[in-house]
């Protein structure tokens, strides 16, 4: 790639975790999805689940920000979102 492209990268990953899973431990199995951008000025990783609320998705989280970046998290978030909504 030449030095005048530019590039973003995403990934979106979700799974469901079981019920009583050591990682949320309720009694219901939980959605889980993780959104990886990399982008010219860095790196975002956000996260979204519906811990507490079985099928009802909460807002997405960030889980790192590189420091050139989180002067755009509302940006990064409302890329979140606008992926997100493309699974459904």
């Amino acid at each position: 790639m030449s030095e005048q492209t530019r590039e973003i990268v995403a990934r979106l990953h979700e799974e469901v975790l079981p019920a009583r899973d050591p990682s949320h431990g309720t009694p219901h199995a939980m959605l889980r999805r993780v959104l990886e951008l990399e982008l010219p000025g860095g790196r975002a990783t956000w996260e979204q689940t519906d811990y507490g609320h079985p099928g009802r998705l909460n807002p997405w989280e960030p889980r790192a920000i590189d420091t050139k970046l989180q002067p755009r998290t509302n940006d990064l978030r409302a890329a979140a979102e606008a992926l997100g909504a493309l699974l459904g």
